[in-house]
């Protein structure tokens, strides 16, 4: 009776936080989706500029992979954190300057958007970027664990 207790009660815990984890992504997903819609039509396209020049930046890092590295990248059986973990120490120097001035310039761009964004808006997109880091700190624990 007592192990039947005990089993009902984490059942519950677990469904319960199941449900709040799903709570807070619908959440972080409604918050993004009213941000994007107080865009106006030129802050839209800086932020599809960043998308398209993340892809762009992506294609071009793949065209330098060696077979090693394709082998990690198309590795199913590691999550998205564990392939980037595995890939970073096979990475050559030109490899890493690619990456380092991707990132300089991605963070630039960012800035140059923020700029364009009124007090309304840049609190609604440090609102859900501060919550995607709060949930991203949250996971890497449970995963520690």
């Amino acid at each position: 009776m007592k192990n039947i207790l005990i089993t009902m009660a984490l059942f519950a815990t677990v469904f319960s936080l199941s449900a709040q984890s799903d709570n807070d992504r619908m959440q972080h997903k409604e918050l993004k989706k009213e941000f994007y819609e107080s865009l106006s039509e030129d802050q839209k396209a800086k932020l599809n500029s960043q998308k398209q020049l993340h892809k762009d930046h992506k294609s071009a890092m793949r065209t330098t992979f060696n077979e090693e590295q394709l082998a990690i990248v198309s590795d199913e059986s590691l999550s998205k954190r564990e392939r980037r973990k595995a890939l970073i120490p096979t990475m050559s120097d030109e490899q890493r300057k690619m990456k380092k001035d991707h990132r300089a310039m991605m963070k630039a761009k960012k800035e140059d958007f923020k700029t364009t964004l009124s007090k309304e808006q840049l609190e609604k997109y440090e609102s859900f970027k501060k919550k995607k880091g709060e949930r991203t700190r949250t996971h890497k624990r449970k995963h520690k664990n």
